[in-house]
């Protein structure tokens, strides 16, 4: 975890763009949530509050930057001000790491995973005498089990479950999204549609069986979102099979809204989940072992340093998928403006494809060997529309019409969403891959809850 691939300039950059829009109570949440050690009281300077915000931001950059912990720290930084899309891209254009996540990411969950486990052996070896082998964990573990106190491994057992119930809600509007683009994609006919009738209904008959699974297992903000997956899809399915084709109609426009409105939703309450979770509780768990002549003091320190690496390469992953939704959100946008073009459409189509392009130049690395980027036909496509329109006092431009160039701007833009849309699977489908791997964490804690009696006879 170090800022070492950040230039001056780029720091410098960061550091005004903080101080411009973070106030006091904005460090505290940050230092409170990321992953290092520190806290307000060392980060920050004495007397804070009579500082400029410039000072302060001075001061806890240095002090993060010495204990190592750079880049964790600004993805705290660019979640918690993550509505600010000025803010949030002067960050991620200059620390394309924060979502640009490692690959290898499985062996370090192994590592804390093991550990985790060997921890619980640990524990309870004398359930009837009420004492534990190791009474520095048992006493952490009581101490951050128990709700009415503070219970954070039991937020950490809850949070992981509720990670991977809204993937799976997530993953099945994305498939019908990507997969039911034909039917569902505006300005599109539906009259020969690539997918076959049958798989729409079957696609949509998968998002009422996961609504109906994970409803139960969601954060109570996401109720309401599975409740609309789960009514739609009902109603949709039933209208999908209607000779009625004004029935159909109105049951695709349902499903179009549905994947529309719902995937950011369901993107919000995983930042929420992954904003809260007490990944510093849950290093303290690993630490509690941690010391001479404790038997697993090696053991926890390597799963503490792996811990940091898993957070925050899922923090990454999170963060891309986020922005990865923004981008497919403005993308749709586009869609609308080229389904409906109004005399000044290529105005709004040139303001909001600026968005897109600066975006995907954070999210996707340029191709190897000089090859175009994804965005350089559509982009051509433009310019020639607008080169092949008249003008006062001057003859038609020689060459295809404006509507010829349209025609050329709609292709190119079909074109350019499917490769959009490959990238943006492949990204949610790691994001699901990720959490299916933390499971096993979330059955590792729950070992150890148990393992520790309610009235455990262990010395404070």
């Amino acid at each position: 975890m170090s800022g070492t691939l950040l230039t001056p300039q780029q720091l410098d950059a960061i550091g005004k763009a903080i101080a411009g829009t973070f106030k006091l109570e904005d460090f505290t949440a940050v230092l409170d949530r990321y992953t290092g050690h520190g806290d307000c009281a060392g980060y920050l300077p004495a007397r804070a509050g009579e500082c400029t915000m410039v000072v302060v931001t001075d001061t806890c950059l240095g002090e993060i930057k010495r204990e190592g912990t750079l880049l964790p720290f600004l993805s705290r930084v660019v979640e918690h001000k993550w509505q600010d899309e000025k803010f949030r891209a002067t960050i991620v254009e200059r620390a394309r790491a924060l979502v640009r996540p490692a690959l290898e990411k499985t062996p370090h969950v192994t590592v804390v995973v093991q550990a985790l486990n060997e921890l619980s052996g640990g524990l309870a070896v004398n359930p009837q005498a009420g004492t534990c082998q190791n009474g520095q964990t048992c006493t952490f573990v009581r101490d951050h089990r128990n709700p009415a106190q503070t219970g954070e491994i039991d937020r950490i057992v809850i949070a992981l479950d509720q990670f991977e119930a809204l993937k799976r809600l997530h993953d099945s509007l994305h498939i019908l999204q990507v997969q039911g683009a034909d039917w569902l994609d505006e300005g599109e006919a539906p009259s020969e549609p690539t997918l076959p009738l049958a798989s729409l209904k079957a696609i949509v008959e998968t998002i009422r069986r996961t609504a109906n699974d994970v409803q139960g297992r969601v954060p109570e903000e996401a109720n309401d979102i599975c409740r609309h997956c789960l009514e739609i899809a009902i109603h949709a399915a039933s209208a999908l099979g209607s000779s009625d084709a004004d029935q159909q109609a109105f049951a695709l426009a349902e499903l179009r809204l549905l994947v529309t409105e719902e995937p950011p939703r369901i993107d919000g309450c995983i930042f929420g989940l992954s904003r809260e979770l007490p990944i510093k509780q849950l290093r303290g768990l690993l630490e509690s072992a941690i010391g001479p002549g404790l038997p697993l003091d090696g053991k926890m320190q390597q799963a503490a340093e792996s811990l940091d690496r898993v957070t925050e390469a899922m923090r990454a992953n999170i963060l891309e998928h986020a922005l990865w939704q923004v981008t497919d959100i403005r993308i749709a946008e586009m869609a609308r403006i080229l389904a409906n073009p109004g005399p000044g459409f290529l105005n709004d189509l040139s303001r909001v494809w600026r968005g897109v392009r600066q975006t995907l130049r954070t999210l996707v690395d340029a191709p190897e060997g000089g090859a175009p980027f994804m965005d350089a036909a559509l982009n051509g496509a433009m310019v020639l529309y607008e080169a092949a329109l008249p003008t006062l006092d001057t003859p038609a431009p020689s060459g295809p019409s404006p509507t010829e160039r349209f025609g050329e701007i709609v292709t190119a833009f079909t074109e350019f969403r499917l490769k959009t849309r490959v990238h943006f699977l492949a990204v949610d489908q790691t994001l699901k891959l990720l959490f299916a791997s933390l499971l096993p964490m979330r059955d590792a804690l729950k070992t150890i809850r148990t393992r520790v009696p309610q009235n455990c006879a262990c010395p404070p």
